[in-house]
């Protein structure tokens, strides 16, 4: 498998929240949205935070490589398309901003995006070393996201 799949792969990791277990029930248009705004942000994340074929092996298992190129490389999508703020902070209105820009009127998708966003934004009252940069709260993101997926009707088997 190419890298540059491979990274496509992990952009959707990142974007799970909008990849409902249900995919037939997303629009061609919303599915078209979604796959440009990852390739596009996904293509920029590696740039500055290159990863390894290990960190992406990783990814595809649904964990978040040790390191701090990983993690980063995770913030840099969560800030770019609107999951975290400049401070580090992940924001649940501003994903939920987006979701709405997606899903338009599909009020079960937007309640799933706002219930997981919930949730894993209780990482923002957890203790990190790196300030506004936001890896190490990205990577508590992502483990959240992840752990919570099912409950909240997600599913990025990829």
């Amino acid at each position: 498998m190419s890298t540059c799949t491979d990274l496509i792969r992990i952009g959707y990791v990142m974007l799970f929240w909008f990849l409902i277990k249900n995919v037939a029930a997303l629009s061609d248009r919303e599915k078209s949205t979604i796959q440009k705004e990852l390739t596009t942000v996904g293509l920029q994340c590696i740039q500055q935070h290159p990863l390894s074929l290990s960190d992406i092996r990783s990814f595809r298992n649904k964990m978040i490589p040790d390191g701090k190129k990983p993690k980063c490389f995770v913030a840099c999508l969560f800030k770019k398309i609107g999951v975290m703020d400049d401070m580090g902070m992940i924001s649940p209105m501003k994903a939920q901003e987006n979701a709405k820009k997606v899903f338009k009127d599909n009020e079960e998708h937007i309640k799933h995006v706002n219930e997981i966003m919930e949730k894993c934004s209780s990482v923002n009252h957890q203790n990190t070393s790196d300030g506004n940069k936001g890896c190490d709260r990205a990577k508590l993101a992502f483990n959240c996201f992840t752990e919570n997926a099912d409950r909240y009707g997600f599913d990025f088997d990829f």
